[in-house]
């Protein structure tokens, strides 16, 4: 009998493999019944819908995840996808009067969703400069779409995304980067529902076993910058830069301060519980290191 998984990401270079993967139907074979779906709205909408029932696994930002876990989500770390730290872009419309983030306590920041990495990254980045948001500081508008929309009329002025995602926007004028900002931890955990580990964690287990092996694969071959440039409007040498640049992560080990860092971070903006143990939060076949 088939295991029927339920996979969510964001539309994403990163999660190209998965989406690759899918298309492809290789788990087909190993007795996997995957269902890859596409979340727009991020890891605020995929930590919803692992509450919900909906999703099994999902592809979350790691500080997304340690918040949502410190608020009650039932799911825990199967694995880390992706080593590398993210580069945040951070962005203002074209005509808009920030032209630095030093001129940030002026605007209002579009978010895809409170508890999204946008939201997140703002709140720790503003932290760092002494700066105190709060709700009303924040303009929901669902995606990257949505927030180059509410940027371009001026109903926001601030906007973190990945940097390659957001460069059509700037290319074409919508958009323009005033500064970039990073955090020091792996950028993108696979999360599995407390659920899903507990009645098909063997299942849970072949799949990331099959996804290290297409990970790999697509590391090293020359096609993925093809693959790259047609379905997220790369250029050839950006999307080579890009897959120089990202790691995968093929072992199961998990970094105690990189987990840690992000918690750390999120204490700071009292959207993360000191007492949560980060040691609780992986799979069985992890080991913390």
């Amino acid at each position: 009998m088939k295991a029927h998984l339920r996979i969510g990401g964001v539309p994403e270079h990163f999660n190209l493999p998965w989406q690759l993967a899918a298309e492809h139907d290789i788990f087909s074979t190993e007795n996997i019944d995957l269902a890859w779906t596409v979340y727009a709205g991020g890891t605020g909408a995929m930590t919803k819908a692992l509450s919900n029932g909906e999703l099994d696994i999902a592809i979350l930002l790691t500080e997304g995840f340690v918040s949502a876990a410190s608020q009650g989500l039932k799911a825990k770390i199967a694995k880390v996808y992706i080593e590398t730290p993210l580069v945040w872009g951070i962005y203002t419309g074209a005509n808009s009067k920030i032209k630095k983030f030093q001129d940030a306590k002026k605007g209002k920041y579009a978010i895809s969703r409170f508890g999204s990495g946008s939201h997140l990254m703002a709140m720790i980045h503003a932290r760092q400069q002494q700066l105190n948001l709060t709700e009303k500081d924040f303009q929901v508008v669902n995606s990257l779409h949505g927030a180059a929309d509410s940027l371009v009329r001026n109903e926001s002025q601030l906007f973190y995304w990945e940097k390659f995602m957001t460069r059509p926007f700037v290319k074409n004028g919508e958009l323009e980067l005033i500064g970039e900002f990073s955090a020091p931890w792996s950028s993108f955990l696979v999360i599995a529902s407390d659920h899903v580990l507990k009645t098909k964690g063997e299942a849970v287990q072949q799949l990331l076993q099959m996804m290290n092996a297409e990970c790999i694969n697509f590391k090293q071959d020359n096609s993925s910058v093809i693959y790259l440039r047609k379905r997220f409007d790369m250029s050839m040498p950006e999307a080579r830069q890009w897959l120089r640049n990202t790691q995968w992560n093929y072992d199961y080990n998990v970094s105690k301060d990189s987990i840690q860092n992000a918690k750390d971070a999120l204490v700071t903006i009292q959207m993360c519980d000191e007492k949560l143990n980060t040691n609780k939060l992986c799979a069985s076949w992890l080991k913390i290191v």
